[in-house]
C-alpha cells in the first residue's frame, strides 16, 4: 500500500524534476511582471528569483566549502555541523529577502511575533529540549555510530533507574538510535540521553574490563580455588598484558564473594567472556571440591569421576616420551588424570611450570591472542596447533624451570595426565646419562612446533646446562 519513493524513483529523474521545477520558478519570475503592473506582482517576482539566487548559493557552499572541511572528522559532528550552518545560511537568506524584496521590517515582524514566539516556545519545550541536547551531544561527540553504548537514568519516565545497552545506528537533532543485542531498536530522545549516565563501551580504546561474581563457602584453602579458577580463566581471550584475575570481593549470605576480572575488546567480547567465565566457575569449583553458596547453605558437589591411571597407560606414555620402559614404575606414583571443560585453559604462555601434560582424551589448542573484527569485535584466539589424544606438551618447563612459552586451552571436554618435575628426580638421579634422552624429546618437539633460533649443537648444550642445573645434577 505504501512504497518508498526514493526505492521507485531514479536519481535522473529526480535531476530533471528539479530542473522542471527550477524552470517553471524562472518562468513565473519573468512572465509575471509582464502580465501586470501591479506592484504585488514585481514584489513575487523578485522573491521568487532571490530564492532561486540564495537556494543556488547555499547549495554551492555547502558543496564547495562545508562538505569538503567537515568530511575529515570521524565523529558524528560533521553531518549535525553542516546541518545548522546550513539552517542559518537559509534563515540569513530569507531575512534579507523578506527585506529588501518584499520590503517587510524584521524589527517590527519580530516584535509583533514575540508573543506568538512565547506561546509556541511553550508549547514545543519538549521539541527545543530534545534540539539543545542534541547540538551538545553533537558538539561534544563523546560517541559516535557504531559504538556500542550502556545508558544508565531514568529512561522510560519510572520510577526507578534502568540501564539500555545498544549499538548507535543515528543520531539526529531530536533523538539517539540503538539496536540492542536482542536486535531490537530503541529511539531515545537526546534530551534522555543528556541526563543519563553514559558509558562508551568503544572509546577511548574499546578495551573495558568487566566482571562476574561467585558465591563460594569460606574454607581455610580458598587460596586454592582462587588459583584453579584464575588459571582456568586463561582461556578467555585476552591481551597479554591483561590477563583475567580472580580476587575475594566481599562477604555474602555467609560465603566469600569471588570477583573474576577479565578485560574485553567491545560490548559483544565482554557478554561472550562473561557467558565463559561464568561457565567456568561452575564448572571448575564444583569439580575442585568449593561448592557455591545459596540461600539454603552450600550446595551439594558431584561425585568424583576421574580414574585412576592404569598400568597400561604409564608404559604407553613412558613409550610415547621415547624413555627406558623401567621408568614406568618411578613416574606411575606421581601420574594424574584431569579432566578439562571447553574453553579451560590447562597453561598460559609466561606462567611459572614444573610439569609435563599428555592429552589422553578430546582435543586442545596452542593458541595466541590476535584482534578480529568477525564473528564479533574482540579478541579472539588464533589455534597455532591442535593436540590429540597421544600427543604432550610443556617439556620446556619440565626440564628446564623456564616460564610457559604458550597458552593451551581446551577445544572440547578432554581428559589429561600430567606429570610433575618430583616425578623425574628419582630416575635422573639413578640414571643421570638419560639425561640426553630427555634432550632429544626437546629437540624433537623444536623441530616440529617452530624455526630453532639457535643452531643445533649450540641449542643442545644449552639445554643439557638448564636441564642439569634445575635437577640438581652438576
Amino acid at each position: 500500500m505504501f512504497h518508498d519513493l526514493r526505492e521507485k524513483v531514479s536519481a535522473p529523474r529526480r535531476l530533471a524534476a528539479w530542473v522542471l521545477l527550477g524552470a517553471l520558478l524562472l518562468l513565473a519570475a519573468f512572465v509575471l511582471p509582464r502580465l501586470t503592473s501591479h506592484p504585488a506582482a514585481q514584489q513575487a517576482a523578485n522573491a521568487i528569483l532571490w530564492s532561486l539566487a540564495a537556494y543556488a548559493a547555499i547549495r554551492g557552499i555547502s558543496f564547495l566549502l562545508l562538505d569538503p572541511l567537515l568530511s575529515q572528522r570521524k565523529t558524528a559532528t560533521p553531518g549535525f555541523t553542516r546541518d545548522l550552518l546550513v539552517v542559518a545560511l537559509y534563515l540569513a537568506a530569507g531575512g534579507g529577502i523578506l527585506r529588501h524584496a518584499l520590503h517587510v521590517s524584521l524589527g517590527q515582524l519580530l516584535g509583533t511575533g514575540a508573543i506568538a514566539a512565547a506561546v509556541v516556545g511553550l508549547s514545543l519545550q519538549e521539541v527545543l529540549g530534545n534540539l539543545f541536547a542534541g547540538v551538545s551531544l553533537h558538539l561534544d561527540p563523546a560517541f559516535r555510530e557504531g559504538d556500542w553504548l550502556e545508558i544508565t537514568g531514568n529512561l522510560r519516565g519510572g520510577p526507578g533507574r534502568e540501564t539500555l545497552i545498544g549499538q548507535v545506528e543515528a543520531m539526529t537533532w531530536r533523538t539517539v538510535q540503538l539496536r540492542t543485542e536482542n536486535g531490537d531498536m530503541d529511539i531515545l530522545p537526546n534530551r534522555v540521553i543528556a541526563q543519563a549516565v553514559v558509558t562508551n563501551l568503544y572509546a577511548p580504546s574499546g578495551l573495558h574490563r568487566r566482571t562476574a561474581k561467585v558465591i563460594v563457602e569460606p574454607r581455610p584453602d580458598l587460596h586454592v580455588a582462587i588459583e584453579k579458577l584464575g588459571r582456568a580463566l586463561a582461556g578467555l581471550p585476552h591481551h597479554p598484558h591483561h590477563r583475567p584475575e580472580v580476587v575475594v570481593h566481599s562477604s555474602d549470605m555467609g560465603g566469600a564473594v569471588l570477583e573474576m576480572r577479565f578485560w574485553a575488546l567491545g560490548f559483544r567480547h565482554g557478554r561472550q567472556a562473561a557467558f565463559q567465565a561464568t561457565r567456568l566457575a561452575a564448572t571448575i569449583l564444583p569439580r575442585e571440591g568449593f561448592r557455591f553458596m545459596g540461600p539454603h547453605g552450600p550446595t551439594p558437589l558431584p561425585a568424583a569421576s576421574d580414574p585412576a591411571p592404569a598400568s597400561a597407560l604409564m608404559e604407553e606414555l613412558v613409550e610415547q616420551l621415547g624413555l627406558p620402559a623401567h621408568w614406568a614404575e618411578d613416574l606411575r606414583p606421581h601420574l594424574r588424570f584431569r579432566s578439562v571443560a571447553p574453553g579451560e585453559a590447562v597453561i598460559r604462555e609466561g606462567d611459572p611450570g614444573n610439569s609435563l601434560f599428555a592429552v589422553h582424551r578430546g582435543v586442545l589448542q596452542v593458541v595466541h591472542p590476535e584482534e578480529r573484527l568477525e564473528p564479533y569485535t574482540g579478541i579472539h584466539w588464533k589455534a597455532v596447533a591442535d593436540l590429540g589424544p597421544g600427543q604432550w606438551f610443556g617439556e620446556a618447563s619440565l626440564l628446564t624451570g623456564a616460564p610457559r612459552n604458550a597458552t593451551v586451552v581446551a577445544l572440547t571436554e578432554a581428559v589429561i595426565l600430567e606429570l610433575p618435575k618430583e616425578a623425574f628426580d628419582l630416575s635422573l638421579r639413578r640414571e643421570p646419562e638419560l639425561l640426553e634422552q630427555l634432550v632429544d624429546l626437546m629437540d624433537r618437539r623444536e623441530r616440529e612446533t617452530a624455526a630453532a633460533v639457535l643452531p643445533k649443537e649450540g641449542r643442545r648444550s644449552q639445554w643439557i646446562r638448564q636441564v642439569r642445573t634445575w635437577f640438581g645434577l652438576n
